[in-house]
């Protein structure tokens, strides 16, 4: 694991060029791969360096790694942030096309909401993130995967549906952790003050994953951490 300090502004160009750069060195062992991302103000810039590079978008497959239960068009959605930092510029320009873009469909009229749905489309694409882009909150959750909480201790080899979140919305689907496992490379964002206890804890080795859950990188074979200092 590579933990990488700087200001903020410096650090998103940063973990912008380094998930470009682990595009393109995967896409030279696999004819495509799933990019996981998640929502949130720590990703939003992120997202504006992102569409800033060319590389063959088109052998790139998008799945949320969490998602509130919310029409596509609501503020709360995280695919909508995506949409509207990277994603549509992409997509006009020609460079990604609309089929490689796998926002999850929150269906209110089915008891799974469109859960089952999702992992089977994400099933189609190996059933796996190759790469994740994760921030970690202020009590230490990534995803939507919470400490002490049923989500961080649900053994699912997929997405799980959390209906009991801590945070509001109350209702989200998330990656399980046996699915944040799998990927190769995982980029996990510290950014702000108030994240300052999160990451003493993801730090100290006497604070488990239950109690912590973004401590789930150190266990991903590639992993990098982002913390900025505030001058």
């Amino acid at each position: 694991m590579e933990r990488i300090v700087a200001a903020r502004e410096e650090l998103e160009k940063q973990v912008a060029q380094k998930i470009v750069e682990g595009i393109k060195k995967l896409l030279q062992e696999k004819d495509y791969l799933v990019l996981g991302i998640v929502g949130g103000s720590s990703v939003a810039g992120v997202f504006s360096y992102l569409k800033e590079y060319s590389i063959n978008w088109n052998k790139v497959h998008i799945f949320m790694a969490d998602e509130r239960l919310v029409p596509l068009d609501s503020d709360e959605s995280n695919y909508k942030l995506a949409k509207e930092a990277f994603l549509d510029e992409l997509l006009a320009s020609g460079e990604l096309a609309e089929e490689n873009l796998h926002p999850f469909v929150y269906k209110s009229n089915q008891g799974d909401y469109g859960l089952n749905s999702y992992i089977e489309e994400l099933n189609r694409y190996g059933g796996r993130m190759d790469m994740l882009l994760l921030s970690a909150g202020e009590d230490g959750h990534t995803a939507s995967l919470f400490p002490n909480h049923p989500s961080i201790k649900q053994e699912d080899k997929s997405y799980i549906l959390v209906d009991n979140s801590p945070k509001p919305p109350v209702k989200r689907i998330s990656a399980s952790k046996n699915l944040l496992l799998k990927a190769k490379e995982s980029f996990l964002l510290f950014f702000g003050e108030q994240k300052v206890d999160a990451y003493r804890k993801f730090s100290d080795d006497n604070i488990s994953i239950k109690e912590c859950p973004s401590k789930l990188v150190k266990s991903i074979d590639k992993s990098y951490v982002f913390i900025d200092i505030e001058e």
